[in-house]
């Protein structure tokens, strides 16, 4: 059977959605928001939001038309989130494009933590439709809407695996199952998050630095906060994380820390996240979710997964599997679990399988009723 080819509009949408997924990661607490503005069938302007404090992407998309020479009055504006309604860094989006009198606004999603624009649009003679693209909509911009709707991020849990499901093996030793195209891939995938969180324990076994190899999109943006679960916050000072605290964001969630450990960590740029108990999965996403985190992805060891998938706090999982067998390791969880397969979490493919290199790559989305 044919697939049925996409309508101009959602064609447009479509393109919005594009340029807020070159966001994501940059501009919580707010969503990574594209704009998209047509008229007489010709893109006349687009743009994009990319940094928390600075403009929204309707006003830069009404700002590109002004570069292209453009008058935006008349023009159908496509938008993958409802504008804002209320002056909070910036002023109202409905606002501007009242004054560039636009004659139809179509937005994906509705805005939870906004007052519907119709009660604005109305009055300005500015059609209004909520609901094109919906569904993709609501994914890309899934982390915010989460954050908003239930107080926490969205959370992504990944981890990369030998064919015979093994993170490493009986010594420890891990590098590397991905092969370098999917590795290289992987830590470019960072980007999209705004928080990567992992345990102590990784933190010292593994000395990570948790940075993408590739710059930021924009350079006012240092990448995702590195968000360690270490109930004294005793990380070595000489660890790639404290070393390079200046330049990309070290958060260490901790319960009772020596006051001269948490001194020392604030003293070289890094911040402390005080929970009762910073191992509860539902406590760490709770404070990051205060903090305005939208998108968390989690890495570490097979005691961090286990919990957080007890807990049933992955809402994705992105895992990588190697073209290696070990006959024997260790495995992503830990060895008890549910007793029943019946009784297991179910998940559904957010996209087909890819191959990267020799690595194939999972992207799950977890079914809940």
């Amino acid at each position: 059977m044919a697939l049925r080819q996409r309508t101009p509009d959602e064609r447009f949408m479509y393109r919005a959605l594009r340029l807020a997924s070159m966001s994501l990661g940059m501009t919580w607490p707010n969503p990574g928001v594209g704009c998209v503005i047509v008229k007489e069938g010709v893109v006349i302007g687009q743009g994009r939001h990319t940094v928390c404090g600075q403009a929204h992407a309707e006003v830069v998309a009404l700002a590109d038309c002004a570069v292209r020479g453009h008058d935006p009055a008349g023009a159908t504006v496509y938008v993958t989130l409802a504008p804002c309604t209320s002056h909070g860094r910036q002023p109202p989006c409905v606002q501007a494009l009242i004054k560039a009198q636009v004659a139809v606004v179509f937005a994906c999603v509705d805005d939870p933590d906004q007052e519907d624009p119709w009660g604005w649009f109305e009055p300005a003679g500015i059609a209004y439709r909520v609901g094109l693209c919906r569904e993709i909509g609501e994914h890309v911009h899934g982390g915010f809407l989460n954050r908003l709707r239930h107080g926490r991020p969205r959370v992504t849990g990944k981890w990369a695996m030998t064919a015979d499901g093994c993170i490493a093996a009986c010594t420890g030793d891990s590098k590397w199952i991905s092969d370098a195209e999917a590795l290289s891939l992987s830590r470019r995938r960072r980007r999209a998050f705004d928080a990567i969180v992992i345990g102590h324990g990784t933190a010292v076994a593994d000395d990570p630095v948790l940075a993408s190899p590739r710059p930021r999109l924009h350079g006012t943006d240092p990448g995702p906060t590195r968000v360690v679960l270490a109930a004294d916050a005793d990380l070595d000072p000489g660890s790639r994380l404290v070393r390079s605290a200046t330049t990309q964001p070290l958060l260490v969630a901790c319960s009772d820390p020596p006051s001269d450990m948490g001194e020392l960590l604030v003293a070289e740029g890094g911040s402390l996240l005080p929970l009762a108990d910073p191992h509860d999965p539902h406590q760490v996403l709770e404070g990051l979710g205060t903090l305005g985190c939208n998108e968390v992805l989690v890495e570490g060891g097979a005691q961090i997964h286990h919990a957080w998938l007890e807990a049933d706090c992955y809402d994705r999982l992105e895992i990588y599997i190697g073209a290696t067998t070990l006959a024997g390791g260790r495995g992503p969880t830990g060895p008890q679990g549910v007793a029943r397969i019946a009784d297991g979490a179910g998940w559904h493919h957010e996209e087909p399988p890819r191959l990267a290199g020799n690595t194939v790559i999972l992207r799950l989305v977890r079914t809940r009723v």
